[in-house]
């Protein structure tokens, strides 16, 4: 497998854990490394990227004729979601949002942003309680975060693999897509018997990619 990193990972070197395998350590080192370049992505330039990315979904048929959808809140450095979600809203989709319960994702019905949403689990914005909840398979797409993408769909989030296990529970027919910067595509990760491949990319310069 070619190895091709990034100068800034070595801004923080990351040390291998012998504990761990070799793709492992090279998760920790992706990871590592692409959120401090996410991080550095200029700000005015990130809020431009992430409308040509809203620009794309919206556009891309599976999410436009999508009667229910499923879609992260973004924070910090994501891509940032608020806008798509809002023009879900408006366009009267059925629109889901992830809230962390234990040690799983549970998806739960908004219908005001401002209204439905409060700081959850790691200050990220989640439903309150009073939302609905919506059973995992009833939205058609599900637009998901991460860290490291690759052309084969393989994703690396933060490490707490929340979107590892609600992944796992979708049914075969749900359409899974990731939002990135191009910065943040990679060759290969080495994906792992748990890892489940998304179906779809959409990047700023590449637009929609299906995933091999």
């Amino acid at each position: 497998m070619a190895e091709r990193l990034p100068r800034e990972i070595h801004r923080k070197p990351y040390v291998d854990d012998a504990r761990l395998t070799p793709a492992q350590n090279l998760k920790h080192k992706l990871r590592f490394a692409y959120l401090e370049i996410r991080d550095n992505v200029n700000g005015i330039e990130a809020l431009a990227l992430s409308s040509t990315i809203r620009d794309e979904l919206r556009a891309w048929k599976p999410f436009k004729h999508a009667d229910c959808i499923s879609c992260y809140i973004s924070v910090r450095s994501e891509v940032a979601t608020h806008a798509s979600i809002l023009r879900a809203l408006e366009s009267r989709k059925k629109t889901c949002v992830p809230k962390v319960c234990g040690n799983d994702i549970r998806l739960y019905r908004i219908s005001n942003m401002t209204e439905d949403l409060e700081p959850g689990t790691f200050g990220v914005l989640e439903p309150r309680t009073s939302c609905p909840e919506v059973p995992l398979g009833e939205p058609s797409v599900h637009v998901v975060p991460g860290l490291v993408f690759d052309r084969h769909g393989n994703r690396i989030g933060y490490g707490k693999g929340y979107y590892d296990r609600f992944l796992a529970k979708l049914p075969p027919n749900a359409i899974t897509v990731g939002l990135a910067f191009d910065c943040q595509l990679v060759d290969e990760i080495p994906p792992e018997p748990s890892d489940i491949p998304l179906n779809y990319l959409i990047t700023p310069e590449r637009g929609v990619i299906k995933c091999a």
